[in-house]
């Protein structure tokens, strides 16, 4: 009898160890899993990297918008913190010699967590490389929308709309279509510019500028204040534009979540940051610039 319950009490035992037990060999494949993809990560993180650096590259060049230059910017930093966050967490579980059950249950579950943040990182990036390295700035000559003195697009242009703007919005629309899997936003913003050709003080223009500025609080105009105002009325003349071309983007866009347009004259400064030889009143400095930014949110 006494033999049998020593039987039975070392069959419970080795039961019980086997029950608890962790098979090694496969909590070592999943740590070397769980290493391969934070090295995964930690490339999708040096891209990253380089990703900022084109993007400031391209806001210093005046080849993006400030407002979509910083949405990106912070994107990147959440992105960033992110990794760093997975990575130190896996990095106790890849160091572990002996995995007991507790252990091996968390390494199933931040091994498939890796999986799947992995794969949603690299299609960050893969997006924030196709925006960053693609032209998203379109220049739109002022002497062609506006008449001289004048701030409203002029009816010719009104009517031939579809000419300037259709390349831009079909442009748009593709990038949006390429990743249906990401909640979007999207930004519209018009820069106008201004040569630095003096505004009469006689002119109908100088007095519809000065009323303006006068409401805003401005006092002491100078010729640079004028062209601002102008410059931003021109800027705003071509987004309202804009918005009543596109209106279809905030509905067929089904991820997108936010759509913003944004307007801003620039007055006197200069377009091009590469183009030294401008003149006071040189016509490449007439411009508006829209610029698009598609970014997740």
């Amino acid at each position: 009898m006494r033999k049998l319950r020593t039987q039975a009490l070392l069959l419970t035992c080795i039961a019980i160890l086997l029950f608890s037990c962790v098979p090694q060999q496969k909590a070592t494949t999943h740590q070397q899993q769980l290493s391969v993809l934070d090295s995964q990560l930690m490339k999708h993180q040096k891209s990253l990297k380089e990703l900022d650096a084109k993007r400031q590259k391209k806001q210093d060049g005046n080849e993006m918008d400030d407002t979509v230059s910083s949405r990106i910017k912070k994107f990147i930093g959440m992105t960033n913190s992110e990794i760093d966050k997975l990575v130190a967490q896996n990095s106790i579980l890849i160091g572990d010699v002996e995995v007991d059950k507790n252990d091996w249950n968390r390494l199933k579950k931040a091994l498939t967590l890796s999986q799947k943040t992995s794969k949603l990182i690299s299609d960050k990036v893969n997006l924030l490389n196709d925006l960053i390295n693609r032209n998203t700035v379109v220049k739109l000559d002022q002497d062609v929308f506006f008449e001289p003195g004048k701030y409203t697009v002029s009816p010719a242009v009104v009517a031939a709309i579809g000419n300037f703007f259709e390349p831009a919005a079909k442009e748009i629309e593709v990038f949006i279509k390429k990743y249906p899997d990401f909640p979007l936003s999207l930004v519209i913003t018009a820069k106008g510019y201004a040569d630095a050709t003096n505004i009469s003080e006689g002119s109908s223009l100088y007095k519809d500028l000065k009323e303006d500025l006068k409401l805003s609080g401005k006092d002491n105009l100078t010729n640079d204040d004028l062209n601002k105002a102008l410059s931003n009325k021109r800027a705003k003349s071509v987004i309202d534009l804009f918005k009543t071309f596109e209106k279809r983007l905030a509905s067929n866009g089904n991820n997108i979540s936010n759509l913003l347009f944004l307007h801003e004259g620039k007055g006197e400064a200069l377009p091009n940051p590469k183009i030294t030889d401008y003149k006071i009143d040189d016509p490449r400095r007439r411009v508006v610039l829209l610029f698009w930014g598609v970014f997740p949110e």
